[in-house]
């Protein structure tokens, strides 16, 4: 996959982390080792790992210490996974069945709680206040967005503001955290840290609308899931808020979500609706203005390879297709 080949030049970087993620999930509980080395195992693209190492390797870079944050950074994402999985009843993340799917709710809310421990530990030894304070509000960010999402199940009257402000706070901060603390680190001028925390904050806002976006265009063997899973969740997403908001098909739109009971020909037309707006190519849009002044953030970077790198992780979120 072409985000494989561009996280070729830190590879062995990114193995680091991988074996050290694994390091801790060992526990002496032997389920709770079971149930952390599944979530571990479980995969993903490591996205957020590499945003620190690449971060770091742009200044004074020490593997061990950058390496260990970015371990512990996903920690902190994996935690959040499982315990939202157990909020949305999910059966499947990545077509692999979740920790509540396969032992139960309850241990796998530990399971989340114990990795986050983890986290904190590696961050005690390896971060400093700066470090550890900003991802502690990140943190709590995370946390109100997650409750946000929540709370608006069914709105269909969410509009556009309330929609950028959940996905910052669910995604953004956090992609946004791992730039600028892979920075912080590496003893990066404090200038150069603020352009990399707000790459991360662009990127991680369209890496959530391309997220969405695939919600609906995407099919369940690429993205794991039933296509318009998050609408049938009740979860509205921008091209949803998109759709809604036009005039001639908004109603009728509106009137089928709102069906106390809807059956798959019912869900069908609803999605047949939303692309007849143009909601996806506006959300498309959006997406792309995100990655321009993404990119727009990179100039002020050293001219070195993971600038390129960091360039080519933007071209890839405009046109993933996984």
């Amino acid at each position: 996959m072409y985000y494989q080949q561009l996280f070729e030049e830190i590879q062995y970087d990114l193995n680091y982390v991988e074996s050290e993620l694994h390091k801790y999930t060992r526990s002496s509980v032997k389920l709770l080792t079971k149930s952390s080395k599944w979530l571990v195992e479980a995969g993903g693209k490591r996205l957020r790992p590499a945003f620190v190492l690449l971060s770091g390797k742009l200044f004074k870079y020490d593997l061990e210490r950058i390496g260990q944050l970015a371990a512990a950074i996903e920690l902190i994402h994996m935690a959040t996974l499982v315990h939202d999985d157990v909020i949305d009843n999910a059966a499947t993340r990545r077509g692999v069945p979740t920790v509540s799917a396969e032992w139960g709710d309850s241990l796998a809310m530990q399971t989340g709680d114990y990795i986050f421990g983890q986290a904190l530990k590696i961050l005690a030894r390896y971060g400093t206040p700066e470090i550890i304070s900003f991802l502690a509000s990140v943190s709590l960010e995370m946390c109100e967005g997650e409750i946000e999402q929540i709370n608006s199940i069914g709105r269909t009257d969410l509009n556009l503001r309330t929609y950028l402000r959940r996905i910052q706070r669910k995604t953004a901060y956090l992609i946004s955290a791992c730039c600028f603390i892979g920075a912080v680190a590496s003893e990066a001028p404090p200038h150069l840290a603020c352009h990399l925390k707000k790459y991360g904050y662009y990127l991680g806002m369209a890496y959530q609308i391309s997220d969405d976006l695939l919600d609906f265009i995407g099919s369940e063997q690429v993205c794991g899931k039933p296509v318009g899973s998050d609408l049938r969740q009740g979860i509205i997403t921008i091209p949803v808020v998109y759709a809604l908001s036009n005039q001639h098909i908004g109603q009728r739109l509106l009137n089928l979500l709102e069906k106390e009971t809807k059956d798959e020909s019912d869900w069908d037309e609803a999605f047949s609706l939303i692309e007849d707006t143009g909601a996806l190519k506006t959300t498309q849009n959006l997406c792309n203005k995100y990655l321009q002044k993404a990119k727009k953030e990179l100039v002020h970077l050293p001219d070195q390879p993971p600038r390129s790198i960091f360039d080519g992780i933007a071209d890839f979120i405009g046109n993933r297709d996984i």
